[in-house]
This record gives structure tokens, C-alpha cells and sequence, in this order.
């Protein structure tokens, strides 16, 4: 991720196993390479739509106490709350089996002229490596296993959050651990303290999956739902957003039932007033093309812009005659 400029890191230990927990007095010393690491880590959660947005109870949360009192300028005011955040977050990992050991990174960074805070877990990965021993009778080797490796680079951390200084508003990533016999997002609910609300990718998928359980409940064929998809792509270009009411009010509007059932199906998610955001356009590539699937195994692709010129693609559906797909205005072919 470029343009990040990192501030300042502290790397602490927490083991459930025999090491405990074990905190760090100073700040990490980083390399260039140690830092592509971080860039990497951060860029999976900063402006991906795969992230939850969340804010702090303030009247309950300690972490956001915490931050609320830290002086990110003054090295020692960083190092104290990175221990005593670090303290909470073992607390919640010490009282589970269930959540896995690892490191917890502290850093604050700057991008953009604004300054961040992130908590990084970064869960223990267990892996083999050779041991050479030397003896009178010569060299040999052996395997060992080292169960504390860090994940690399490429890996999305399951459990981190990231913290906007000015405004203390949260974009993190987590996953649900048993914790006293029932499945919890302790990450956000009994470490951060904060609310969370759906990813916009997945907000976006279950719009389409509404959307296309409504057309195919009330319309017969598959140019309702082409339709549909092609109408939830267009709100996205105008406005780089998507109005959920907007887009129902557009597809549904001029069918009360229909309205009324995709009202429903929305308020069941609580996202009848949300605006789905989009910060990376590959989450909606998924709209950017329609595949059709036949009963005969055809698999056939056409992108949602050829589709919306009506004068190159045509569909004629008949349940006598069989269905046809008809693309005109072909110029050449080959063969992929």
C-alpha cells in the first residue's frame, strides 16, 4: 500500500501456552524489508471492502480509554498503552482454548496526512525446519517443528483493527472463537468494546442476492434478473455508491407487493437506510458481467455494458420453442 509512512511499532508476545505473556519495553528497530511486511498487512484491511466499520461505547470500552488518553507524539505514552492494550487482548485469549496464541503489533502510521493506530494479531503459524548436529561420528540432521512462526505477508490477519487518531472511528477484521460454549466475536465485542456494522462487500452481496430472489419470485425468465443486476451497476457508477431504499425504490417501485418484500428482506439485515460505500472496484466485478448457465452445460459471459446496448445482445425466451441468446454485430472471433 503506498504512501503509508509508519510512525512507530512495538511487537508483544501472547502465549497461552507455557511463555505467557510477555511484554516489549522498546520499539521495534525496522528494516526495509520488515517494513514491506507491514505495508502488506495494513493494505489488507485499510480500504478493503472485505473490513467491517465499527465505533467504541465509550461509556464501556477500555481500549478506547485507553487511546483516549495516549499521546501518540511521546514514545514512552505509546509503549505504555501498546502494554496495557496488549494486557486486555490476553486477558480475552487466556480465558478461551479456542483463540490461538500470537504476536500482537502495535504501530501507528500516517497515510494521507491522517494518523492511524493498528492492533495487528498476528496468530502463530506452525511449521518444520532442519537441525544440523556435528558429533565425533559426523553430521547429521533431523527435523523440528517450530510452532510460533509469524503468518507471511501474504495473509490476511483474522483478528485487527485499525484506529483513525482523530476521530477514534474502526475499520477491522475478525473471526468468531467458542468462548464458554458459544461462537463470539470476541475480537470486537470483549477486547475493542466497539459495535461493528457488515462488510461492504458482503452488504453488497446479500443486495444481489435480495435483489434476484425478489425479480425470480414475482417474474418468470432470466432477463428480470439481467435487469436488476444491470440497474444495481448503473446506481454504482453514477454516484461510486450504492442507495440501498434508492436502488429497491427504482427495480420495485411501481409493485407494492414486491416493494414491500424487498423492504422486508432489507430491514431483516438492518439495512434498510445504509449506503453501501465502495473504496476498491474489484468488489463490484461481480456485476460487470452476466453469466448465463444453460441446462445443456453453455456457459456464456456478457459484459453488463454489451448487455445494456439492447442493439448487440438479444434474448428471446419461450418455454415451447426453448430459449435463444442472439449476439449481434460481431466483427471477429477466436477461440480462448
Amino acid at each position: 500500500m503506498d504512501g503509508i509512512i509508519i510512525r512507530k511499532a512495538i511487537l508483544h508476545i501472547l502465549d497461552n501456552g507455557n511463555r505467557g505473556i510477555i511484554l516489549s519495553n522498546s520499539l521495534l528497530n525496522l528494516r526495509d524489508e520488515e517494513l514491506d511486511f507491514i505495508h502488506n498487512l495494513i493494505g489488507k484491511i485499510h480500504g478493503n471492502d472485505n473490513s467491517k466499520h465499527g465505533k467504541f461505547y465509550p461509556e464501556t470500552s477500555l481500549v478506547y480509554e485507553l487511546l483516549k488518553e495516549m499521546n501518540e507524539d511521546k514514545e514512552e505514552s505509546f509503549i505504555n498503552t501498546s502494554q496495557e492494550i496488549a494486557k486486555l487482548l490476553f486477558s480475552c485469549i487466556n480465558n478461551a482454548l479456542d483463540i490461538p496464541s500470537g504476536d500482537l503489533m502495535v504501530l501507528t502510521y500516517q497515510f494521507e496526512g491522517q494518523r492511524y493506530l493498528a492492533l495487528l494479531k498476528l496468530n502463530y503459524k506452525s511449521s518444520y525446519t532442519q537441525r544440523i548436529n556435528q558429533s565425533d561420528t559426523g553430521v547429521t540432521t533431523s527435523l523440528i517443528q517450530n510452532t510460533t512462526l509469524l503468518p507471511s505477508s501474504s495473509t490476511r490477519p483474522t483478528e485487527a483493527a485499525i484506529i483513525n487518531l482523530s476521530d477514534l472511528s474502526i475499520r477491522l477484521v475478525e473471526k468468531k472463537y467458542t468462548v464458554e460454549g458459544a461462537k463470539v466475536n470476541y475480537f470486537s465485542e470483549s477486547f475493542l468494546g466497539c459495535n461493528t456494522e457488515l462488510a461492504s462487500k458482503k452488504k453488497l452481496n446479500l443486495l444481489d442476492r435480495i435483489i434476484r430472489s425478489v425479480t425470480t419470485k414475482y417474474y418468470d425468465g432470466i432477463t428480470s434478473q439481467m435487469d436488476a443486476k444491470s440497474a444495481l451497476l448503473k446506481d454504482y457508477m453514477e454516484d461510486k455508491e450504492i442507495d440501498i431504499e434508492g436502488v429497491g425504490a427504482k427495480l420495485f417501485g411501481r409493485s407494492p407487493e414486491m416493494k414491500s418484500e424487498y423492504d422486508e428482506k432489507i430491514e431483516s439485515y438492518d439495512m434498510q437506510n445504509d449506503y453501501i460505500k465502495i473504496e476498491n472496484d474489484t468488489t463490484v466485478k461481480k456485476l460487470e458481467k452476466m453469466i448465463i448457465v444453460t441446462d445443456l452445460g453453455i456457459e456464456i459471459s456478457i459484459p453488463t455494458e454489451i448487455y445494456n446496448r439492447m442493439a448487440d445482445v438479444e434474448i428471446k425466451e419461450s418455454e415451447s420453442e426453448g430459449s435463444q441468446v442472439i449476439i449481434k454485430n460481431i466483427s471477429s472471433m477466436h477461440l480462448k
